[in-house]
């Protein structure tokens, strides 16, 4: 029922599988990590990506109602960040029957 968000979401979460892939072989996370934060563009970027992942975490946890359910899903945009997001954008985008099911989930 959701074509759109079905597509979006297994477009983000297949970049980001790919991203990460890409960015595990070509670079060190340890010491690449590191620089980043000493960049204030770096530290621009992280503040950025957190507070988007921080929105979009309340939508999450405002659509499941559940803190046994959301918690496990903010644990993963803190450590994945967008492949967590795209997944359950993925994963909500099947379950959904409708376009008010998939936004406010089930009520």
């Amino acid at each position: 029922m959701t074509g759109g968000a079905l597509w979006a979401g297994a477009v983000v979460t297949a970049g980001m599988v790919g991203a990460i892939i890409y960015g595990f072989l070509a670079g060190s996370f340890g010491d690449e990590g590191g620089q980043i934060l000493d960049l204030a563009w770096g530290r621009v970027t992280l503040i950025d990506l957190y507070l988007g992942l921080s929105l979009f975490g309340m939508w999450i946890g405002w659509r499941e109602r559940s803190i046994s359910r959301t918690v496990p899903w903010i644990a993963g945009l803190v450590g994945l960040g967008s492949l967590a997001a795209g997944a359950y954008v993925l994963l909500v985008a099947i379950r959904a029957e409708t376009k008010e099911d998939f936004f406010f989930g089930t009520r």
